[in-house]
């Protein structure tokens, strides 16, 4: 491959040398660089919790670091520069007698999901309910749009905080999570224009996709109260015909019927519907993508494959998930967990004749 140039990159693929950059506790990049033996970096969309983790040398010259350090890691190539890739604090510290230490850090995920409230919210919107919980787990946001609607809304300790905030954006046809900043995301998986191309022959080391029959075609959600007939504050009434607070996305089979008491008015039954339909679109049409490291590729981007012989491989992916692996031993590499953006089974598609 020498001489072919890596799209993305200025200098040939087999002359770029990865780079990490660690920043953590009070030691900084230059402190690290000889220290860390390997990194991975995972994030996806909520409720799972973002992780970083890091295997450094036990030695003497090797930075310290304790639970509750901040810090931030970078990749990218020597020609580049680096890209942030995740930012959090340390969540462990492993070490022995002999061999390395494992450091592992997690964002604003893992405090929103060790975070369990009992608390109920009237007249509110489903990105005030984020919000709220964000600004209790003290994490910070980005991206909060409104979402669904709500007359009337309890969150319990029952469930983690950030099983809340997935469930509200699937309710509401969104997506949630922390972007590299750290930062909480809850809005539309629209996709956009591509952030990186992979090239069949250059760039792709390994890529499968797979269409699967939806396990949910049509969603009809069932309320309750009567806000969606009598008005806002009628959202306690009792009814008698369901009609009022019943809302439904999709038209084939399967179908899948949810009975839901936050659900107070006919449009909040009607928007969850969508939701849930969309989320499951989501899963229908997805695969795996592993290519040389690639930093700009983050959850919520979306990238494009081309020139793979079959045609099924080529278009545009919306990345649900990622997985940068960098070692001495092995370089640096992405695995993404993709789902189709484009053509007539794409997501995108889906979502527009879903919501």
């Amino acid at each position: 491959m020498a001489g072919v140039p890596f799209i993305g990159g200025s200098a040939p693929r087999a002359l770029r040398k990865p780079v990490l950059e660690v920043s953590l506790g009070s030691a900084g990049a230059k402190d690290w660089a000889s220290a860390v033996m390997s990194a991975t970096v995972e994030a996806g969309l909520a409720p799972g919790v973002d992780a970083a983790e890091l295997v450094v040398t036990a030695s003497a010259d090797t930075p310290t670091v304790a639970v509750g350090d901040t810090g931030t890691v970078s990749l990218g190539y020597e020609d580049e520069g680096t890209t942030l890739v995740f930012t959090g604090e340390v969540e462990s510290v492993r070490a022995g007698i002999v061999g390395a230490t494992r450091i592992v850090a997690t964002n604003g995920g893992a405090a929103l999901s060790r975070l369990r409230v009992n608390r109920s919210y009237e007249q509110q919107k489903a990105g005030d309910v984020v919000g709220d919980l964000a600004g209790e787990a003290g994490v910070a946001t980005a991206s909060v749009e409104d979402g669904i609607d709500f007359a009337f809304l309890v969150v319990d300790d029952r469930r983690s905080a950030y099983v809340h905030v997935a469930e509200l954006a699937r309710k509401s046809g969104f997506v949630a999570y922390v972007t590299t900043d750290g930062e909480l995301t809850f809005a539309p998986l629209l996709g956009g224009q591509a952030v990186q191309s992979f090239a069949y022959g250059i760039d792709v080391l390994a890529f499968e996709t797979a269409d699967s029959a939806p396990v949910v075609a049509t969603v009809t959600s069932v309320g309750e109260g009567a806000a969606g007939s009598q008005g806002a504050d009628a959202w306690s009434w009792l009814v008698k015909d369901p009609a009022s607070v019943t809302g439904s996305a999709g038209a084939d089979p399967p179908e899948l019927l949810v009975a839901d008491a936050s659900l107070r008015s006919a449009d909040a039954a009607r928007t969850a519907a969508g939701g849930l339909a969309s989320g499951a679109a989501l899963l229908a049409a997805g695969g795996r993508l592993l290519v040389p490291g690639a930093p700009a590729v983050i959850v919520g981007s979306t990238i494009e494959v081309a020139d793979a012989p079959d045609d099924a491989l080529n278009g545009s992916f919306v990345v649900r998930s990622i997985r940068h692996g960098f070692s001495r031993s092995e370089g640096f590499t992405t695995l993404a967990g993709l789902s189709r953006s484009d053509g007539a089974g794409g997501l995108l598609g889906a979502l527009g004749g879903l919501l």
